[in-house]
């Protein structure tokens, strides 16, 4: 009963550690896409730079590490389980599809504002990463899975 509750616990920080990962990388991702100053581009995707590597990757992995220890031990199959394997489905989204594309986005933009401000002014490629708002969109649907992942471990419908 102790060790379910202890497990539980860590999956909930975990889940709060991913969330506050995503909030943390997405607010001033957004900022440095919207900022016409080049100071302020340049400081926000540092931030956002900053925040992925602090929160939202280590929020990502522990919540599925905590996940699949919590689910185990209460005794739910990881693979025959249906509502369970479409979180594992949805987590794996999550982690090999969003997390990867968020990152190149962040990276190209943070490097290409770095060398914008190095030069001067606004370069070929750092419009050219502004232009590709995939770090965007891919940190919406991010977003957009973890209703629904909460509702499938709290209803269990499948």
């Amino acid at each position: 009963m102790i060790v379910d509750n202890l497990f539980t616990l860590s999956h909930l920080l975990a889940v709060f550690w991913y969330v506050m990962g995503l909030a943390a990388v997405q607010f001033p991702l957004i900022r440095g896409w919207r900022f016409d100053d080049l100071k302020l581009k340049v400081v926000a995707f540092e931030e956002a730079s900053h925040y992925q590597g602090l929160l939202l990757v280590p929020g990502i992995i522990g919540m599925g590490v905590s996940g699949v220890f919590m689910w185990t031990q209460m005794d739910y199959n990881l693979i025959t389980t249906g509502w369970l394997l479409a979180q594992e489905t949805l987590y794996l989204v999550s982690l090999l599809v969003c997390l990867p594309l968020i990152g190149l986005g962040l990276r190209r933009a943070r490097l290409a504002s770095l060398q914008a401000e190095k030069v001067g002014g606004t370069t070929p490629e750092l419009q050219e990463a502004l232009d590709d708002n995939v770090p965007i969109v891919f940190s919406g649907i991010a977003t957009l899975l973890l209703p629904v992942m909460a509702y499938l471990a709290i209803f269990k419908p499948l």
